[in-house]
């Protein structure tokens, strides 16, 4: 590296990549931290170089916008992988190489010979990733995804759009953006036990069980503990009074309110504007649950001061009030927005011939090995010269590069793989919470620090079965979801000593999670420069809602805001919809995947460097990268993305279809997707309808996509009498994907392959005894995560932590319990 080029986190990674849709962001992912990607086509190409929409709307190899975004940064060659000649070259290839990502259908690698055990003969320390629908094993191991149907069966789709509608997919492909990114983190984790020990493993993503990971807000434990089965709710949410979208004089903002000083001012601020003394009747004060019968009301009464104001007044003086206010973006807003554009968040790459493209920026940011787009995506075939020719690069093999230094013995090798390093966390919610959720159950020591007087919201628990208890502050399925397996102590960090323990407790961590407002932190003493002076190589990982430089950097907002802000909303759902939300707070979640991907490629480089450095979240710009291919054709054509609902540019028939619902509420459904010519004869022949195959109106997928509505009546004409689970499992036995819209319940009751894989993880609870919790994802087959424990209280490791770990004395620590610098642990 050179005094002129600032380092990357993961130079001197190489990666073979045998993917498609699915598993290309992944790749991308890694290509953008500096890893070398060398993308493996079969002669011709990739199919996916032909999905729409297309640059400047010319249908060629080259100018796919999905294709273009998703494979930034790598090198391509083209193998025919079908022939022994091919799969000697990939052998060849992959044992240059630290990981392997695929993305082909279960067992087809190992019908190649090409299996990871064949693999690991030749490379001991290789990490072998499998990005599939529904995993390497179980009774639906050979399914059929598709964007929509991984949607529908990961339990996104039930909860997203109104309930007058079908349930709805997102705008772009999120499901694959998250099981990518899933791998991602995966394959990292991997690499760092591999690193350790010398022993590569295989590690197997479902598409499926990501998306159910998500979405754990409306899952499992959520619905064990209060029956209640999530679904869709309009632009509101279930759980917090008032919210959901607000007209102003020239568009909508969105509002959210989930805390009581919060209605307070906003009643205010109706109050001052129209007169209404109505609204600051103390009935409506308390939490969100005191207003939930007044829904209606209040949002009349929200209404009327709303329409009295632009969208930019709203949502300036909304956050001048420091409420959460955002506005509802359209493509060509988001594209122009004054604080992303202040950031530098777009980004020119020179695509030769095509021009100068602008493209959607870093979902994080690094102080010492920043994000790079450096090229754009290769040619088919472009680098064929460099890794085909005999001797060229290929043949130089990992552990001759120096990449692979075996440990000496083979205690660690059957450890769980971030076994050995501390966390000290400062979150709450589920943007930074879930992040240490994922590394203590890959092993690492997760150190929660609470205050009895800044609660984290999952504390605020309520049993809803027995609301006379009051709140019950480990019992709260979500502090199960993001934070069980850590260690919890509780300090008065705005007391002088409070600091100081914190301090020390990070000089003996190794990495620091934030999710407080900017400058929280600095005030107490325990930000980045204090910090790193006291220990050069720890990691820092801050997540706040707009990040932490910017005109707007000081805004509040919660998950739902960010759907608003960053375009996803207005881009996704139907056409007669404005804005389309979902009920689990999808920035959190997809947040937290970015930060822990951002943490571990900070642990790379200082394996390497020695060195530590600051990494920054911002969950708007995290939310606009997951639809930057979507983004792309407002930011290189000036065009506004349509709405596309359920529909595929490039596949017809694609939707969501009504089914027989035996329970009475007309709401079960079934996706489907039509891959193909041969997919849309067999399932025209399993219809009984083979006057479709020859239909001119049929028999051509410009033909199908040109008369979707006229097919969509007659296809739900043949659901409409059906089971959807007879549905799904006819047509997957014949080829073509198909998934339930499951909610909860049907993921515990009616969904065997999740049972098969073991996705629910019964937890040891403080409390309870035992809890059931949605799985993690994580698909390390080596070094298989675990949970320990669920429900601990505020408090209750400060001896543990303090005393043994830190060695204050007995005396010492009884000291500063007594003075409340070191805070008493929750009443049992």
């Amino acid at each position: 590296m050179t005094s002129q080029q600032p380092d990357t986190a993961l130079a001197g990674i190489r990666v073979v990549e045998i993917c498609d849709h699915k598993g290309s962001y992944c790749g991308k992912l890694l290509a953008d931290m500096g890893a070398e990607v060398i993308k493996v086509e079969p002669p011709g190409g990739d199919p996916d170089r032909l999905i729409p929409p297309f640059l400047h709307g010319r249908a060629e190899a080259g100018s796919s916008l999905p294709f273009l975004y998703a494979n930034s940064n790598k090198k391509s060659v083209t193998l025919d992988i079908t022939t022994v000649e091919g799969q000697q070259q990939l052998r060849g290839l992959v044992e240059s190489a630290d990981l392997l990502l695929e993305s082909m259908p279960p067992g087809m690698l190992a019908g190649l010979n090409l299996s990871f055990d064949v693999l690991r003969a030749d490379q001991p320390g290789l990490v072998f990733t499998s990005i599939t629908g529904f995993g390497q094993s179980g009774p639906h191991r050979d399914y059929r995804t598709s964007e929509i149907v991984a949607s529908a069966l990961g339990g996104a789709m039930v909860v997203t759009g109104f309930p007058e509608d079908p349930p709805v997919k997102l705008a772009g492909s999120q499901a694959f953006v998250m099981a990518s990114t899933m791998a991602a983190i995966s394959s990292m984790i991997a690499l760092h036990h591999s690193r350790a020990t010398g022993r590569g493993q295989q590690v197997d993503i479902s598409i499926q069980k990501t998306m159910l990971a998500v979405t754990s807000i409306c899952g499992v434990g959520k619905w064990l503990e209060d029956g209640i089965i999530s679904n869709r709710f309009g632009t509101g949410l279930f759980a917090s009074v008032p919210s959901g979208t607000y007209p102003c004089k020239d568009g909508s903002v969105y509002i959210m309110v989930n805390r009581p000083k919060h209605w307070q001012v906003l009643a205010r601020w109706v109050n001052e504007v129209s007169g209404n003394q109505e609204v600051l009747d103390p009935m409506f004060d308390g939490p969100s649950s005191m207003r939930q019968p007044y829904r209606e009301l209040l949002d009349i009464f929200i209404a009327e001061l709303t329409g009295q104001f632009t969208v930019e007044e709203f949502y300036r003086e909304g956050q001048r009030r420091h409420l959460a206010v955002t506005p509802l973006s359209t493509a060509h807003g988001i594209a122009a927005d004054p604080h992303l554009n202040a950031r530098g968040f777009y980004v020119a790459v020179d695509h030769g011939d095509r021009g100068v493209l602008r493209f959607p920026g870093p979902p994080y940011r690094f102080s010492a090995t920043p994000w790079r787009l450096q090229s754009p995506a290769p040619g088919a075939g472009e680098h064929n010269h460099q890794f085909r020719a005999p001797g060229g690069d290929a043949a130089n093999t990992a552990q001759a590069r120096g990449r692979y230094k075996p440990a000496p013995g083979a205690d660690r090798a059957k450890e769980q793989a971030l076994a050995g390093l501390r966390v000290v966390e400062f979150t709450a919610g589920m943007a930074g919470p879930w992040i240490g959720r994922l590394m203590a159950y890959c092993g690492a020591d997760v150190i929660k620090v609470e205050s009895k007087d800044y609660p984290d919201v999952s504390r605020l628990f309520v049993p809803p079965k027995a609301p006379e208890l009051g709140v019950q502050s480990q019992l709260s399925p979500w502090l199960t979801d993001w934070n069980a397996g850590k260690r919890c102590v509780s300090l008065d960090l705005t007391r002088p000593e409070g600091a100081n323990l914190a301090r020390e407790l990070i000089a003996e961590s190794d990495i620091v999670i934030d999710n407080n407002a900017n400058g929280v932190l600095d005030k107490l003493g325990l930000g980045f420069e204090s910090l790193v002076r006291l220990k050069p190589e720890l990691i820092l990982c801050s997540s706040t809602g707009y990040g932490n430089s910017g005109p707007d950097a000081s805004y509040i907002s919660w998950g739902p805001n960010l759907e608003t802000l960053s375009g996803l909303s207005g881009l996704s759902g139907f056409p007669h919809r404005e804005c389309t939300m979902t009920q689990f707070a999808y920035p959190d979640p997809l947040a937290a995947l970015y930060g822990l991907f951002a943490i571990l490629c900070a642990l790379e480089y200082r394996r390497k460097s020695g060195r530590g450095q600051q990494v920054n979240i911002s969950q708007l710009e995290a939310t606009v990268a997951s639809i930057g291919d979507v983004l792309l054709e407002v930011l290189v054509d000036d065009v506004e993305p349509a709405k596309i609902g359920n529909r595929s540019l490039y596949m017809a028939p694609q939707g969501v279809y009504r089914c027989r619902d035996d329970s009475g509420n007309d709401d079960r459904w079934c996706a489907i997707t039509i891959a193909s010519d041969a997919q849309w004869q067999d399932f025209c022949r399993l219809l009984e309808k083979p006057e479709w195959i020859d239909d001119p109106q049929f028999n051509s997928l410009s033909g199908r996509l040109a008369n979707h509505d006229l097919l969509d009546r007659g296809i739900e004409q043949w659901t409409r009498t059906r089971d959807p689970y007879e549905v799904m499992h006819s047509l997957q036995a014949a080829g073509i994907a198909a998934g339930v819209a499951q909610h909860v319940e049907d993921q515990w009751l009616r969904d065997p392959h999740l049972h098969a894989r073991q996705f629910f993880e019964e937890i040891a609870h403080e409390k309870k005894g035992t809890v059931i919790a949605p799985g993690l994802p994580l698909g390390l087959l080596g070094t298989p995560g675990r949970t320990p424990h669920a429900g601990r209280g505020r408090g209750q490791d400060n001896h543990a932590v303090f005393c043994q770990l830190l060695g204050l004395g007995e005396g010492e620590f009884s000291r500063l319990l007594d003075a409340g610098v070191i805070q008493a642990p929750d009443e049992p």
